[in-house]
C-alpha cells in the first residue's frame, strides 16, 4: 500500500469504528495526537488535541487530522486495519 491508500484506509476504518465499532464512541490516535469523540446531548463529534478542539461528522473531522497522525495509526493498528480492509 502506498501513503494515501494508507491514509485513505485509515480514515475509512477509524469513521467505520467510530460508527459502527468497539470502541464505544471515541478514538484515541495516541500523546500529543488527538482524540475523537461522540458527544451526547451535543449530538455530533469532538476532535481534541493540544488547544484544538474542533466539531463535526467524524468523517469530516478526519479529513483534516494531520497525514502523520493517520500513518502513525496505520503503524500502530495494521493488524487490525489489514484484517479490516479484507473482510
Amino acid at each position: 500500500m502506498n501513503k494515501q491508500e494508507k491514509i485513505n484506509a485509515v480514515k475509512n476504518y477509524c469513521e467505520d469504528d467510530l460508527r459502527n465499532g468497539s470502541q464505544t464512541n471515541n478514538l484515541y490516535f495516541g500523546t500529543n495526537k488527538g482524540s475523537i469523540y461522540w458527544v451526547e446531548g451535543a449530538e455530533t463529534w469532538c476532535y481534541v488535541c493540544g488547544d484544538i478542539t474542533e466539531w463535526g461528522q467524524c468523517d469530516d473531522l478526519l479529513a483534516g487530522i494531520d497525514d502523520k497522525i493517520l500513518l502513525s495509526y496505520y503503524e500502530d493498528n495494521k493488524k487490525n486495519i489489514d484484517e479490516w480492509l479484507n473482510d
